[in-house]
């Protein structure tokens, strides 16, 4: 923090920015303001300003002074101090914008730290940081956004009685992250734009200065937008009170970069719309092609299935067709396309699936077997109807030995198993017929 960098002088307050000026682009002090505020000190009419009573001293004028200030006298002083210290770069602020109003209004008469009261019907505590009476425009300089309420607005500007008020603000305010920038806002719902001041040191020359505005974005964050920038030297104050930039107004530049911000935004939302429909067309495209490959797949699939199905039928065929061919050989089982396993009964001739027999296979007998009809029917009454290639020289059997195994001509004999009496071959495990014995034959 600075030190007291203001002081209380015949009802007034006097900063130390007002011992500061430029002639010809240089930064001074003023000689006479120098005497004439160390002349008050000696004669004790310098106070501090919280209103303790203390008696200040100015210490200024010295180049290699790191800052220029009042200070304590010597003498004690038992009151109570309240002073309020302000910031160094508040100070500096203050000190370059006294320098620029000096610089571009050439009056001669800027005062500094001008209390409200003091031009307008009001005892509330808002001051002017700057006031020129011949030029009738005032400052307001605000280090913080604390300091930049409606309230204090409102004031101001109800009591400048015709005074043209300019609003700056400190360059620490600036940026919005997107978001709604309310304090600032606040001036530029007065202004029509705000003005961000920028100091390293209380150098004039060294000063910059932004006007920025903000504005919502087609997304509806909001952004500030710099219309004009440079050193703070290159802005000016019209004799009407505006304020330029070079030459040119800011007014007409703002209105300018505003045109130009929404141009961009019209082009920015006809672009989003193409970009859109780009990008429907395109996932049309592709949801028709692949609806395509769909279509196609399925068509690819349902030949493949035909081809499929015709040449099962085509083997079907071949199989039926020669399928009394096929059960003149009982070396090899008879098996169908879809690999079912065929069987002929010896006794009716049936041909069908194996899932129809109780029993088939053996020696000689791959492909024959007894159908469920026949095994259900007693043994005296079923008769042989197939002739085996390897009995063919033999006189055909007519009837039907039940005694005898018709899988391997070994001899049957009632067993008995886990599940009762059944007849079984006796060249078991050779030979591995069996079957039920029926009850009443």
């Amino acid at each position: 923090m600075a030190q007291r960098t203001v002081c209380l002088c015949d009802g007034k307050y006097i900063g130390i920015e007002s011992i500061f000026t430029v002639i010809n682009g240089q930064q001074i002090n003023i000689p006479e303001k120098l005497k004439e505020l160390r002349a008050k000190s000696q004669n004790n009419e310098l106070y501090c300003p919280c209103g303790c009573g203390a008696n200040l001293i100015l210490v200024a004028g010295d180049r290699n002074l790191r800052e220029q200030h009042f200070r304590l006298k010597d003498a004690t002083f038992e009151s109570e101090c309240h002073v309020v210290t302000e910031g160094k770069t508040s100070v500096n602020s203050k000190i370059v914008l006294k320098c620029w109003l000096d610089d571009k209004l050439q009056t001669g008469d800027v005062e500094t730290r001008v209390p409200i009261s003091h031009i307008g019907n009001t005892d509330r505590k808002y001051e002017f940081s700057f006031l020129s009476r011949a030029k009738k425009v005032a400052v307001s300089y605000s280090h913080e956004r604390v300091n930049l309420s409606d309230e204090k607005f409102d004031i101001l500007q109800a009591n400048s009685d015709g005074i043209k008020l300019i609003y700056i603000v400190d360059i620490m305010n600036s940026g919005s992250n997107g978001q709604y920038p309310e304090a600032l806002m606040k001036i530029q719902d007065r202004q029509g734009f705000c003005l961000l001041l920028d100091v390293e040191e209380a150098s004039y020359t060294d000063a910059k200065m932004y006007a920025v505005f903000y504005a919502q974005d087609n997304d509806g964050l909001w952004k500030e937008i710099r219309f004009a920038e440079g050193p703070l030297s290159d802005f000016a104050i019209a004799e009407n009170g505006s304020l330029m930039y070079k030459n040119g107004e800011l007014s007409s530049l703002l209105a300018v970069k505003s045109n130009s911000f929404e141009k961009a935004l019209q082009e920015e939302l006809l672009w989003r719309e193409e970009e859109k429909k780009r990008r429907e067309e395109e996932l049309k495209q592709r949801q028709e092609a692949a609806e395509r490959r769909r279509i196609e797949l399925l068509k690819q699939q349902e030949e493949a299935e035909k081809e499929r199905r015709a040449e099962m039928k085509r083997r079907e065929d071949d199989f039926r067709k020669n399928m009394a061919d096929n059960f003149t050989q009982q070396h090899t089982q008879v098996r169908d396309a879809e690999d079912n396993r065929w069987i002929k009964c010896e006794y009716c001739g049936l041909i069908a699936k194996e899932n129809e027999f109780t029993s088939y296979g053996g020696t000689n007998h791959v492909n024959l077997g007894t159908c469920k009809s026949c095994s259900s029917k007693p043994s005296s009454e079923r008769i042989s109807m197939v002739v085996t290639p390897e009995v063919e020289s033999r006189p055909m059997q007519i009837k039907y030995d039940a005694s005898v195994c018709p899988e391997c001509g070994g001899k049957l004999r009632e067993k008995n198993g886990q599940y009762g009496s059944f007849i079984g071959c006796s060249n078991y495990p050779k030979c591995r017929y069996t079957r039920k014995i029926r009850k009443g034959y």
